[in-house]
C-alpha cells in the first residue's frame, strides 16, 4: 500500500505542477475490476521491471504486493489473452491487485472510438468521437489519480478494448484528428457524450447536480428524434424493483416529483409498505439498470393522474380537464390526444408530451414504461452526430453544435 501511495502522490504532483499540460504524458488505464491473479503473455518476450521473464507468466496478487511493471520489446502485452499496447503495471489493493495499462493517448483512443461509437458509420462522426474522447480523457485524467491510475476501461470513464477492437476506419479518424482537443476559454472542455438524446439534450446540473456548464446546456436536438433507441419500452417485475430497493418493502407507488425542461425525471419518490425513498431520476435509473431503463425520460404505460392536480386546458367554452380532442380530418372526425398532432402522413406523437402536474404510478404489480433517448442526455448524442455526418456536416460543425462556445485546438 505504501508503494501505491507513493506512486499516486508522485503522479498527482507531476500532473498538478504542469497546468498547461494537455495530453503529452501516457495515460494509466485500469483494466477491469480488482483480481487475484493475471496471465501476461507476449511472443516477443516479457520484461519484469526491465529483466527478462519469459513469454508467458502467471502473477498472483501476492507477487504484486510491492507493485511491478511489465513490458515487451514489441510494445504490446496480452492480459488474460487480450492484447494491449504499451506496458502493464500491477498495483496492490488489499488482498487483490489492480491491472493498469500504461499507454499513450493516441493508442488509447484506437481502443476507445470503436467501442464507443462503432466502426461502420460516417467518417465525420468517427472524427467527432475521437476529438470528444480525447478531450474527455484530458479533462478527467486526474479523476482516479489517488489510486494510481487516470481512467477506467468501462462506462465510469470510457469504454476501452485495447488492440482487440482496433479497426482501420476508426484508426483513420484518430489519426486525422491527432492531438486535437476541445477547449472552452483556456480550459479543456469536459466533452461528455451519450448514445442518443431522443430529441433534446440535458443540462449537466440536472443530471449530476453542481454548477451549470455553459457548453453543456439542454437544447433541441432534431437529428436525434428518429434514431436507434430514440424511443423504447421496458418492463420491470415487482421482484426486480424490490431487489433494487429492498428498504421500501413491497413496492406500491412511484411518484414523479419533478421533470427537467427536456422531460427527463429530475426527482421521484418510491413508496412501499415499509418506507418511502426520494431520489433523483438518474439514481433510480442506475439502480434499475442503465441498459434496461435507457433514460430518465419515461412515462408509465398505465399512468394515474392525481385528481387534485389533474391538468386542465382552456377552450372557447372555459376550462376543462385535459382529454381527447375531436378533430376533423379529410376522411372523418376522430378523437386525438393532446399529446399527438395531425400531420400530412397521419397522427403522430408530439416529441415532448404534455406531462400531468403529478404522476403517480402504481408499481404494486411491476412497472411498464415507454421512453425517449438512451443515456444521460448530456453533451454529444452519438446517433445524432451520425445523422449530422450523413447529411454532410463536418466534425467541427458537429462539435460546435453539441458543445456551443467551444473551439478545437
Amino acid at each position: 500500500m505504501k508503494r501505491l501511495s507513493i506512486v499516486a502522490l508522485l503522479l498527482l504532483l507531476f500532473f498538478s505542477a504542469r497546468p498547461g499540460i494537455a495530453y503529452a504524458e501516457n495515460l494509466r488505464i485500469k483494466l477491469g475490476s480488482e483480481r487475484k491473479q493475471v496471465v501476461l503473455s507476449s511472443d516477443s518476450g516479457i520484461a519484469k521491471d526491465g529483466a527478462p521473464a519469459g513469454n508467458e507468466i502467471r502473477i498472483s496478487a501476492v507477487d504484486a504486493k510491492k507493485g511491478v511493471r511489465y513490458s515487451s520489446p514489441a510494445g504490446t502485452l496480452s492480459v488474460d489473452g487480450r492484447p494491449y499496447r504499451g506496458e502493464i503495471e500491477l498495483l496492490p489493493k488489499g488482498s487483490n491487485m489492480v491491472v493498469v495499462n500504461i499507454v499513450d493517448m493516441e493508442s488509447y483512443l484506437r481502443g476507445v472510438v470503436p467501442k464507443e461509437i462503432g466502426n461502420d458509420t460516417a467518417a465525420e462522426a468517427l472524427k467527432a468521437q475521437a476529438v470528444v474522447s480525447r478531450s474527455f480523457a484530458v479533462a478527467n485524467r486526474d479523476k482516479y489519480i489517488q489510486y494510481g491510475y487516470n481512467l477506467e476501461d468501462g462506462t465510469a470513464s470510457q469504454a476501452y478494448g485495447g488492440m482487440a477492437v482496433e479497426d482501420p476506419r476508426t484508426d483513420a479518424a484518430v489519426a486525422a484528428t491527432a492531438g486535437k482537443v476541445l477547449y472552452y476559454g483556456e480550459s479543456v472542455a469536459n466533452a461528455i457524450f451519450h448514445a442518443t438524446s431522443g430529441g433534446r439534450t440535458e443540462s449537466i446540473e440536472d443530471v449530476w447536480g453542481g454548477a451549470p456548464v455553459p457548453y453543456l446546456k439542454g437544447m433541441d436536438d432534431p437529428d436525434s428524434v428518429n434514431t436507434t433507441h430514440s424511443t423504447w419500452t421496458a418492463e420491470f417485475s415487482i421482484e426486480v424493483i424490490q431487489k433494487a430497493f429492498p428498504a421500501i418493502g413491497e413496492p406500491k407507488r412511484l411518484v414523479v416529483l419533478s421533470r427537467t425542461n427536456s422531460g427527463r425525471i429530475h426527482n421521484l419518490r418510491l413508496e412501499g409498505t415499509k418506507d418511502n425513498l426520494e431520489m433523483t431520476g438518474n439514481a433510480f435509473r442506475m439502480k434499475m439498470g442503465s441498459v434496461q431503463l435507457k433514460s430518465t425520460n419515461f412515462q408509465s404505460m398505465e399512468i394515474h393522474l392525481a385528481e387534485t392536480k389533474r391538468p386542465e386546458v382552456i377552450t372557447a367554452w372555459g376550462k376543462r380537464p385535459l382529454g381527447d380532442e375531436h378533430v376533423r380530418t379529410a376522411r372523418e372526425t376522430r378523437a386525438v390526444s393532446l399529446q399527438n398532432m395531425i400531420t400530412a402522413a397521419g397522427i403522430r406523437e408530439i416529441f415532448q408530451p404534455v406531462f400531468p402536474a403529478t404522476e403517480e404510478i402504481d408499481i404494486s404489480r411491476g412497472l411498464r414504461v415507454r421512453g425517449r433517448g438512451y443515456g444521460h442526455g448530456v453533451g454529444m448524442s452519438q446517433y445524432g452526430a451520425i445523422e449530422m455526418a450523413k447529411k454532410g456536416k463536418t466534425y467541427p460543425e458537429i462539435l460546435a453544435f453539441y458543445f456551443p462556445g467551444t473551439r478545437i485546438r
